[in-house]
Formats: C-alpha cells, sequence, structure tokens
C-alpha cells in the first residue's frame, strides 16, 4: 500500500481551520479517494484523533477547569468543549452532504439506470458506511462529550458521527434518488425477474434493503430500529407489486390449467415467498407479504377450489383434498364450505353402504355385518380427517355429525334414513360385542385371538361413541352379559372386564355400576357353590356324594341382574327334588331372612341318552345339552316311551306355549317322534312336526342317529324371545322414565324456580349423553313431579322446587 503524507505537525489546538484542514484530509482517505492509492494508515488515524482531541479541550483549559468541573469561584461549568465540538460538527456534517451529492450527480452523469444503478449503490452504501464507522471512531470525544451532552439537553438534529452519516446519505442521497432515478422501481424489477424464474444476486438485494432499514432512524432514540423508510419507500411498492403480478398470474394460469394443478402452483408460489423472506426480505414484512399473497392467490380463487372438493371427495384423492385443506384453511371461512360438503358426503356413503347391506340381506341382518359396515365408511373417512385435514376442529364436528346420523338413522336401524324414531344401532351392536364375546365364535377361534378380539371391542366402541341411546346399548348388553355369566358362555373372563372397563371410560363409572356388581355376584356365588359341594361330599348325600358333582347353583341378586322369571308354573323333576331341598335348606341356614327365587327357566343341564331298556345292545351314547323344561319333558321317558300331549302337560305342569315351543326343538332333533293327533300319522323326517294337536302321542325314537355325539337342543324358543323383545324395550321406557324425572328434580333442586322451556332444555342437554329424550317424554314426566308434590306450577308459566 502507498504511502500516505501525513502533515508532519498537529495543527494548533485553538486553529479550527487548521485542524478541519487536518482531519479533512484523512476524511477523503476514508470516503472519497480510491482505495488502490492506498487507505489510512493507523499513524494518520491516531493523529487525527487527536487533533480533534486536542481541539475538543483547549478552551476549556483556559479557564482553569476540566472537562465538566467547576472554577474556583463556583460559577457554572465552562462550556467550552461543547461550543468547540460544535463547529467540528457543522464541518463534518458539511462535508458529508457535499460528498453525497457528488454522488448523485455521478449517477445522473452516467445515467445509471435498473441493474447498473443498484450495483453502484450498494458499491457506493458499503464504502460509505465501512467509512461512517471509522468517522464515528475518529470523533469519539465529540460524540462522548459534546454530542451527548447536546442530546442531554434536548437540542434537535444533533447524532453521533454514524448516525449523522445515515441522516445525511438518506436526506441528501437517497430521497433525491427516489425522485430522479427510482432506486425502489429497480430493486422490485429485480423480484419481479426473479419470480419469472430468473436467477438474482440475492445478496445485493439483501444489502440495499437492510439499508431502507438501516435508514430509519429514531431521532429521539438512535438505537431503537425505525422501519420507517423501509416500509414507505419499500415494502408498500412491493406489496402492490406483488398483488398485480398474482392477480394476472392466477387469471392467466387458471384459462389453461385445473384446480388442481393451480393448487400446486398456489403452494409452490407460496414457498417461494416464504424462502424471499428468509433470504433477503425484512421478517417484519411476513404477516404483510403472507396475507397479501393469500388474498390474491386463495382467497379471489377460493369458490373455484370449494366448488371442486366434492369431485375430489368421490375420487378418493386425499393429497389433492390436503393440498387443499392447507391452502383455504389459511384464509377466513375459507373450510366451511368443505365442513358442509364434508358431512353431507360422509353421510351419504353411510347410508348407502347400509342400504346395499340391507339388499343383500335375506333374513334378520347380522350384527357383524351391519357393525362392519359402519365401521368401514368410519375408517376410511375418519383417516381422511386425520392424515389430510390434520383433526382440524371444524371438519372433526363435520364428520361426527355426519357419523352420528348414518349410524343412528339409517335403512336398517330404522327402516328409514331420516327416522327420528328409537334406532335399532345400540341393539345391535350390543348382539355383536355378544357374538365376539361368547365361548365358540368364530373371531374367538382365530389365530391370535386375544389381539384380535381387543381390536374389535375397540371397533365397536368406535361406533358406540356416536350412538344416541346408550341406554338402549346398555340395557341390551346387560342382559346378554347376564346370560353369558349364568351360562358359564363367555370366552374370557378379561375380556368382558376389559369391555365393561371401555365403557366406563366412554359413559363414566355409573354406567358400569350394575355391570361390575354382577362380577361381584358370580365371585360371591363361586364361593357359595365351593361351601356347598364340601358339605355335600362330606355328608354323603345321595350314597356317593355325586350330588354335589352334578348340581350347582349360581345365586344372584335379583335387583342386579336383568334375567327373566319364569312365566310358567313348572314340577320340578322327581330326580332333581333331592338336590332342590338340599340346597335350600343349605342356603336357608347360612341366610336367614334371604329368600331363594328359582329361575328354572334359566336352568340348563345334560343327560345320557341310553336305550338298554327297549332298544338294540350296543348302541352309541349321546349327551344332550338341554334347558330345564327340556329335561322335565325326557325325564319322563325313563318310565315309559310313549305319552300323549296331556300326559306331559299334566307331567311338567307348564304352560302351552313353553311346552309346545320345548317340544318342538326335542321333535326337530328326531329324538322324540310325534303320531297320532288330527293328522293321525307319525311325522317324517323331513317335515317339521305340528305340537300340541290334540290326542297326539310322542314316543322316544329308538332309532335316533346323528353324528355328532353331543347335541344343543337348549335353543331359544320364539315365544321367548318374542317376551324378551318386549320386556327390553318395557324396562328401556321404565329406566328413561326414572332417569329423566331424576335430571329434572336435579334441576330444580339446584335452581329452584324455572321458565318451563328452559327446564326442557336443560334436561334435553343433561340426558343427550345417554340418550335424546323427546319434548313430550319431558313434559309428561314434569306433570308426573307436579303429581308427586316435588314440583308446582308459578306464576308466568314457572315451574317451582318443593323442599
Amino acid at each position: 500500500m502507498p504511502a500516505v503524507n501525513v502533515p508532519p505537525v498537529l495543527p494548533s489546538p485553538n486553529d479550527l481551520v487548521g485542524t478541519w484542514a487536518y482531519v479533512e484530509h484523512g476524511i477523503d482517505y476514508i470516503l472519497v479517494r480510491d482505495l488502490s492509492e492506498g487507505g489510512i494508515t493507523s499513524q494518520m488515524y491516531m493523529s487525527i484523533y487527536t487533533a480533534i482531541h486536542n481541539f475538543c479541550i483547549s478552551r476549556s483549559n483556559s479557564g482553569n477547569t476540566g472537562m465538566g468541573g467547576f472554577n474556583r469561584g463556583g460559577a457554572a461549568p465552562s462550556r467550552g468543549a461543547q461550543l468547540q465540538g460544535k463547529e467540528l460538527y457543522q464541518y463534518l456534517k458539511a462535508y458529508l452532504s457535499k460528498h453525497l451529492r457528488q454522488v448523485l450527480q455521478q449517477i445522473v452523469d452516467d445515467n445509471l439506470h435498473d441493474i447498473d444503478l443498484v450495483q453502484f449503490y450498494i458499491k457506493t452504501w458499503d464504502r460509505y458506511t465501512l467509512g461512517a464507522r471509522y468517522l464515528n471512531h475518529i470523533f469519539d470525544y465529540l460524540n462522548r462529550h459534546w454530542v451527548k451532552r447536546e442530546r442531554d439537553e434536548g437540542r434537535k438534529g444533533v447524532f453521533d458521527v454514524n448516525t449523522l452519516c445515515l441522516t445525511i446519505w438518506r436526506d441528501d442521497l437517497f430521497k433525491p434518488l427516489q425522485e430522479q432515478r427510482n432506486l425502489i422501481q429497480a430493486v422490485l424489477n429485480l423480484i419481479q425477474r426473479e419470480r419469472h424464474g430468473e436467477t438474482i444476486a440475492t445478496v445485493g438485494v439483501k444489502k440495499i434493503i437492510q439499508c431502507f432499514v438501516s435508514l430509519g432512524l429514531d431521532e429521539n432514540d438512535t438505537k431503537k430500529v425505525n422501519l420507517s423508510i423501509y416500509r414507505e419507500y419499500f415494502e408498500s411498492p412491493f406489496l402492490q407489486t406483488t398483488a398485480v403480478f398474482y392477480t394476472e398470474e392466477s387469471k392467466s394460469f387458471l384459462q389453461t390449467n385445473s384446480i388442481v394443478e393451480y393448487m400446486k402452483k398456489c403452494e409452490t408460489r407460496l414457498a417461494e415467498e416464504q424462502r424471499r423472506l428468509t433470504v433477503y426480505l425484512h421478517p417484519s414484512s411476513q404477516p404483510e407479504l403472507m396475507e397479501t399473497c393469500r388474498r390474491f392467490l386463495i382467497q379471489q380463487h377460493a369458490t373455484e377450489m370449494q366448488q371442486e372438493f366434492q369431485a375430489l371427495l368421490e375420487q378418493d384423492r386425499a393429497s389433492d383434498m390436503k393440498r387443499m385443506f392447507e391452502l383455504l384453511s389459511q384464509i377466513p371461512e375459507g373450510l366451511k364450505p368443505l365442513q358442509e360438503q364434508l358431512e353431507s358426503h360422509v353421510k351419504r356413503q353411510g347410508i348407502e353402504a347400509v342400504v346395499k347391506l340391507s339388499k343383500e340381506t335375506t333374513s334378520s341382518v347380522d350384527p357383524k355385518s351391519y357393525t362392519d359396515t359402519l365401521l368401514r365408511v368410519h375408517t376410511k373417512y375418519a383417516k381422511l380427517v386425520k392424515e389430510s385435514f390434520k383433526d382440524h376442529t371444524g371438519l372433526v364436528k363435520a364428520f361426527d355429525t355426519a357419523c352420528k346420523a348414518y349410524i343412528n338413522y339409517n335403512v336398517i336401524a330404522s327402516g328409514a334414513a331420516h327416522s327420528k324414531g328409537d334406532s335399532k344401532t345400540p341393539e345391535l351392536l350390543a348382539r355383536y360385542s355378544d357374538s365376539l364375546l361368547k365361548k365358540n365364535s368364530r373371531e374367538a377361534d382365530d389365530a391370535n385371538a386375544d389381539v384380535d378380539l381387543d381390536s374389535r371391542l375397540n371397533n365397536i366402541m368406535t361406533i358406540f361413541q356416536y350412538v344416541n341411546e346408550k341406554d338402549t346399548f346398555q340395557t341390551v348388553y346387560t342382559r346378554l352379559l347376564s346370560k353369558r355369566l349364568v351360562h358359564n358362555t363367555s370366552a374370557s373372563d378379561e375380556a368382558e372386564t376389559n369391555m365393561v372397563s371401555k365403557l366406563g371410560e366412554a359413559c363414566g363409572v355409573e354406567y358400569t355400576v350394575k355391570l361390575n356388581r354382577m362380577f361381584q355376584d358370580m365371585s360371591v356365588s363361586a364361593s357359595l357353590q365351593a361351601e356347598f359341594k364340601e358339605l355335600s361330599y362330606s355328608s354323603g348325600d345321595n350314597g356317593n356324594g355325586r350330588l354335589a358333582a352334578d348340581f350347582a347353583v349360581q345365586v344372584v341378586s335379583k335387583g342386579t341382574w336383568p334375567l327373566p322369571g319364569p312365566k310358567s308354573p313348572f314340577n320340578i323333576p322327581k330326580d332333581l327334588v333331592n338336590a332342590y331341598e338340599l340346597y335350600t335348606s343349605f342356603y336357608n341356614k347360612k341366610h336367614s331372612g334371604r329368600k331363594l327365587s328359582w329361575l328354572w327357566n334359566m336352568s340348563k343341564g345334560e343327560l345320557k341318552m341310553n336305550f338298554a331298556a327297549g332298544g338294540a345292545t350296543g348302541k352309541m351314547s349321546y349327551t344332550l345339552q338341554v334347558s330345564l323344561y327340556q329335561m322335565a319333558i325326557l325325564l319322563a321317558y325313563n318310565t315309559n316311551d310313549c305319552y300323549t300331549i296331556e300326559q306331559l302337560r299334566e307331567i311338567t305342569a307348564l304352560s302351552d306355549d313353553i311346552l309346545l315351543g320345548s317340544l318342538a326343538i326335542i321333535l326337530k332333533a328326531r329324538v322324540l317322534t310325534m303320531c297320532g293327533g288330527a293328522g293321525g300319522s307319525s311325522s317324517s323326517k323331513t317335515a317339521t312336526p305340528t305340537v300340541g294337536e290334540p290326542n297326539s302321542i310322542y314316543r322316544l325314537n329308538y332309532d335316533f342317529k346323528n353324528k355328532k355325539i353331543r347335541l344343543n337342543l337348549n335353543l331359544p324358543i320364539k315365544s321367548d324371545q318374542r317376551a324378551e323383545s318386549d320386556e327390553v324395550a318395557k324396562s328401556i321406557e321404565d329406566d328413561r322414565k326414572l332417569f329423566l324425572q331424576a335430571v329434572i328434580v336435579r334441576i330444580m333442586k339446584t335452581r329452584k324456580e324455572l321458565k318451563h322451556m328452559a327446564l326442557i332444555q336443560e334436561t334435553i342437554e343433561q340426558s343427550k349423553k345417554r340418550f335424546m329424550p323427546k319434548v313430550p317424554e319431558i313434559k309428561k314426566n314434569i306433570d308426573a313431579l307436579i303429581e308427586k308434590e316435588y314440583l308446582q306450577r308459578g306464576n308466568d308459566n314457572t315451574l317451582q322446587y318443593l323442599a
């Protein structure tokens, strides 16, 4: 680097002109001269610093006081340093202004535009800001004393030297340049070229934008960031050109491309603008820029996107729907039409799937097929909502509403797609769970049965959450569970308790109180049975203790178990009288004051079928699984091989519907045969016998043959099934009546007085998690509570609680 000529002698401290000439010589090397001539040396740097320091303190010494001190007479402190600093400050200000006007003139003379203008501006700015930092250090003494005191005393227009350099650049170069050459437009043209796919020098654009930010100076606090220049001169026109660009581009693109392709274009453009913010724009522009892009890329064409949604749903184009969701979720109300379309579509798909199943079903609906049909639709669109719509609250709500509609009201559930009557879905769901939890079900016999069973129970709970009449499910499920427990047909105790636990999590502990008590009863009953068995063996009843092994009783509490009582009188078979009396005596001694009610209709047993008395020897022995009523009929054939219908009626004391229903199953299995009666002939092997005809005779079939050695004859009787269905309906109705009355009393006990309609609305709100009550039912129960004197009518259609 060539040596710089430094004046050999420092100027006199009191010589303003000489001092400035000395300082100006160094400033030229910092700001003006070509760097190839060599920069300022450290020797010159320190000499200039010393000259400025000497000049600033020269007059303060003449008053025999130091900087900021007091004179000997106690007068006010000297202002010498302040006055001397002001003169140097003004010289520097004039120098900088002159220099920048020359730079501006050079731009005009060279006729610089667009990229040339931007490049020259960046080069000049870099040199100038570097020089400003050097000057700030050289004038450090001035900054720390004179400038600080001036600013402390509230004088406007006085800044540290670095800030002064920026203010003069702003006023003498940047603003005039805007009027003569429009620097901002040159920068915007570069950005537009980038948007059209050209490669630009983003580093240069970033520097020039940083310049705009640096020029936003807060005169009250120079350290505070002020974006006024950036916003006024760059951001505002930048957003305007952005709006124009995307308005024209989107209109042109849609004329030749599909909505799906346009959405892909939008994604690309939004990503580009986000990258632009990262690379060279100021972060503060993000909200305004992205809002502008959303408005002109998405909002202006939201209607076209929303109209395309139905086609994407029908074609199962999940990725395109995800893209549409991500775009429309960025604008106000953008997803609302999608919510309405999704709800309508899912509801329609569910209803159509059930209609298809009903057409394929020739007889009664299979609960498994019905549940699987509901689940297929749910699974498909639940995946869509989760993966494509990110579980958006509005779309989840629309999906749930649609699921409630098609699950509760479809052609199988209610006979019409829009019927508002009680749905059959809860019952079918409960029966499907019964088939899963029973022994010998195909599902339980599959490989990996435990894992698969839990998965299927979870599927049931998935549909269960949408069921309106959860009390119906509870009633049916409780009855089916009671039968599984009583008849010991549960596939797994763990699976049973697991399902009850799932129901408790979904509906609360109160929902499963009775179910849990049933398990407790079974445990207590098992202990009781073990004690009875031990007692029977020790007492040697019946000679050899076989009584205890062949006779088992389950004792359960009447209020918890929904088991139907006997509908017919019944004579206990003589073979069982001894066991019956023994157990009754045992229980009465153990629990005085309790009464056993025997449920003969729920009892069952096994019989060995041998023909040693009247048939050929060497025949195969069969085991028959029968109800107690069937057992009473068949045990009679130990003493005779032929009975009339009247004799059987007298032996069993059963009512005709139960006797004939039990006989029909035995006849169908060919264990007995019928002859006589009105027809006067024996029943054929193919025809179903018509039982109960007067004078009909029922013979033991000595020619009985079957491939199975164990036959289950304990099948439901149609009359019992009809009666049970009626009982379930009545039980649900009674439970709802009590539940509604309890809710109404609870509300009124809290409120004391309430308007009639307000009470109805609050009752619905508190009941809908269990079932959706109808307004007439609520009114009827309000009237019932008034009659019971829990409530009374007041003035102005109000109801009052009577304590």
